[in-house]
């Protein structure tokens, strides 16, 4: 068991921040945080043992590097803060003004100033210089390189972090002190009016050109197309899945694996995919625009791309309360409704779980609600209360459990979908999986789908598919090398050969 010196046990039993610190602690005393392996004159060595001196700041910093059990980004920060200067400057081997800077950050005094990007710009500009400094630091001299990436990717989502989940309330505290002000609130009504349809517009004009650039190619009836949704603010438990777009997208194109999907379709031919950005999610909640008008947002975004033919939506989540404003616009620009089919460990039909009609968990309550689907059929269900079971009968779904999945599975692996309606919408919640096979997930519930039972019923799957979302991945609980990533990744590609549709 590892000792620490009396200043980091003193640390780590600060009243101030004791609950982030007893769980760094009980993860660092349990050793789980030190099983990274690196290479070394070909043996490989894992960190931590007795042959291998480590100080306490390196097993601390290899808590971040291996995301074993990280505590929530808001309270790391809060960590960092308190022991920022010290730590970093012996660690990466000095604590420019950078660094100070970003630290620094305060959301109640500088919310005003420090806009996401800056954030993030600030810590990958110094990370970015770091790694490509020509002095050797005592980072460079203890850590391989590949440790450094792990690290860049590690800490840029924890930074990302501050900008999202940690300290996304930033944009609400300073509305409340511009109405605490006597600011007018036509002005802020206005400004808030300005960057909503400055979004609108960005996504707009992107899909017009990709649905310019497909029809000009010709040949294709129905063209993929990625929308990014990174919104983790609805989630009941942790916030990460507000990063999952751009590490899809990464894992995508990672060059891990080629460009052809298990149907045969070439996801290089725009035809078959082609990526209109993200909704500035974040961006839209700084200016403190309430859930109400950002849900209105989402579904004028999604009926923007569906303007374009022959372009089909496939979103990238987020959490699982995007999928509501989605089909809300899918159901209204097909003018009818469509049948869902929801792959997921949990029903997500509380009527309003803990007072959130927005919650991740209450997204198919207000889709049943507003007649926006016609049949819904729920696949993986393995956690779900007495509410979920009354919710569904309630609203005439069809639910099918894991306990009973032997006795289902022909049924599922063959279905027949959306004949009557406007077509079909899938779901799927990277959770419907058995952690086995994605362990990042915010909800961990084992017992469930294996990865080919999905595929199965995907491929088998009889009806037009009109769109589809992908949700609830989370980086932050992912494993080193991305495992999950290449999951939801995987799941994205052969949905997006399902949707696309070539003339022959």
């Amino acid at each position: 068991m590892p000792v620490f010196s009396p200043e980091t046990e003193g640390l780590l039993q600060n009243r101030n921040s004791t609950r982030l610190c007893g769980e760094m602690a009980t993860c660092i005393r349990a050793g789980s945080c030190l099983s990274y392996k690196y290479t070394k004159k070909k043996k490989t060595v894992p960190f931590g043992r007795k042959s291998r001196k480590i100080r306490d700041e390196d097993r601390i910093l290899q808590l971040f590097v291996h995301n074993v059990k990280v505590p929530p980004p808001n309270r790391i920060i809060g960590y960092l803060r308190e022991a920022g200067f010290e730590y970093f400057s012996r660690v990466l081997g000095g604590c420019d003004e950078m660094l100070k800077e970003l630290l620094n950050i305060n959301p109640e005094e500088k919310g005003e100033g420090m806009g996401n990007n800056m954030i993030v710009q600030l810590s990958h500009d110094y990370l970015m210089r770091l790694s490509k400094s020509q002095t050797p630091t005592a980072f460079h001299v203890r850590f391989p390189c590949s440790l450094l990436t792990h690290l860049k990717l590690h800490f840029l989502l924890l930074l990302q972090d501050m900008s999202g989940s940690g300290i996304v309330r930033r944009g609400i505290h300073y509305l409340q002190k511009l109405k605490a002000a006597n600011i007018p609130s036509d002005l802020i009504e206005q400004g808030q009016n300005r960057v909503i349809d400055a979004s609108l517009t960005l996504i707009g004009e992107r899909a017009k050109l990709k649905g310019q650039l497909v029809r000009a190619l010709g040949g294709a009836l129905a063209s993929t197309t990625l929308l990014g949704v990174p919104l983790g603010h609805n989630s009941s438990f942790l916030q990460g899945p507000a990063f999952a777009p751009p590490r899809i997208r990464e894992a995508i194109w990672c060059g891990s694996t080629n460009s052809t999907t298990e149907e045969g379709k070439e996801l290089n031919d725009p035809r078959v995919l082609n990526d209109v950005g993200d909704v500035p999610v974040q961006e839209i909640r700084d200016c403190g625009v309430d859930d109400d008008r950002l849900m209105k947002v989402i579904s004028e975004s999604v009926k923007l791309v569906m303007e374009e033919d022959p372009l089909r939506l496939l979103v990238l989540g987020g959490d699982h309360s995007i999928s509501f404003p989605v089909v809300r616009a899918v159901s209204e620009k097909l003018g009818g409704p469509v049948d869902i089919l929801h792959l997921d460990a949990h029903p997500d039909i509380y009527d309003a779980f803990e007072g959130n009609k927005y919650s991740h968990a209450s997204s198919f309550a207000r889709i049943m609600e507003g007649g926006y689907a016609r049949r819904l059929l729920q696949v993986g269900i393995r956690s779900i209360t007495t509410e979920g079971r009354e919710q569904g009968k309630r609203f005439g779904v069809e639910q099918y459990e894991m306990r009973t999945f032997s006795r289902d599975r022909h049924f599922l692996e063959n279905l027949k979908l959306g004949e009557g309606v406007k077509g079909v919408y899938i779901s799927v919640d990277v959770d419907c999986l058995d952690p086995a096979f994605a362990p990042g997930v915010s909800h961990i519930e084992p017992g469930g789908l294996t990865f080919r039972d999905v595929l199965n019923i995907l491929h088998n799957l009889e009806g037009n598919l009109v769109a589809a979302d992908v949700v609830e991945f989370n980086p932050q609980r992912d494993t080193v090398d991305g495992m999950t990533a290449m999951v939801a990744a995987k799941l994205v590609r052969e949905l997006a050969a399902k949707m696309s549709k070539l003339s022959s």
